[in-house]
């Protein structure tokens, strides 16, 4: 009975030393991998926008009657990314001031251009070129002379407002209209404000 006795004590001393080597034996888990954030990526789309712009500030060179200008244009293109080609069409009124205050046709520009979307996709620049018709005749210059034009938008914001409606302002941007460069040039340099309701697909 003693025996009995002694081996129930020894192991009953025991046990607590095999559970701390069970529980030693037990291995850590690693810890969870991060998962890397995903990266936007700007699809691939075509698009067409509608635009309406104006411009207080102009210089006009040798014409002071031609100030203000505003107008609307179209404008279409593709977007491979962050990278976009598009063509637009425009026109351009002017508002003349010298004598009394009117609205010319003032001229129409065409031009071929590149745009660099960024911010995952809620600014651009861009830039175009081409041609500028003049649309009226002018004491110096005839209705049909062609000259060139250029646009240049430094920085524009975008957001869409639906899956297939964006809308955008281009706060300021640079514009060259030319549209006569025989005798006394005709040259009109405008710093724009731009809106534009944009469709892509």
């Amino acid at each position: 009975m003693r025996r009995v006795l002694v081996l129930l004590s020894l192991g009953l001393a025991s046990m607590p030393l095999h559970y701390a080597k069970a529980e030693s034996a037990v291995e850590p888990s690693p810890p969870a991998e991060s998962v890397p954030e995903a990266k936007h990526v700007l699809p691939n789309e075509a698009f067409v926008r509608l635009e309406l712009h104006f411009s207080l500030l102009t210089e006009l060179a040798d014409r002071s009657d031609l100030v203000p200008a505003f107008g609307y244009g179209l404008k279409g293109g593709y977007r491979w990314g962050f990278v976009g080609l598009f063509l637009q069409f425009e026109q351009d009124f002017w508002v003349g001031t010298e004598y009394e205050v009117r609205v010319t046709q003032g001229a129409y520009n065409i031009a071929v251009g590149v745009d660099f979307t960024y911010f995952e996709g809620r600014a651009h620049t861009s830039i175009a070129v081409g041609p500028s018709i003049l649309a009226f005749n002018t004491p110096l210059d005839s209705r049909g002379s062609v000259g060139w034009f250029l646009d240049f938008r430094p920085v524009g914001f975008q957001w869409d407002v639906h899956r297939f409606v964006r809308l955008g302002l281009d706060p300021i941007s640079f514009a060259v209209v030319a549209p006569s460069l025989d005798g006394v040039p005709l040259v009109q340099i405008e710093y724009r404000t731009t809106f534009y309701l944009e469709t892509a697909f």
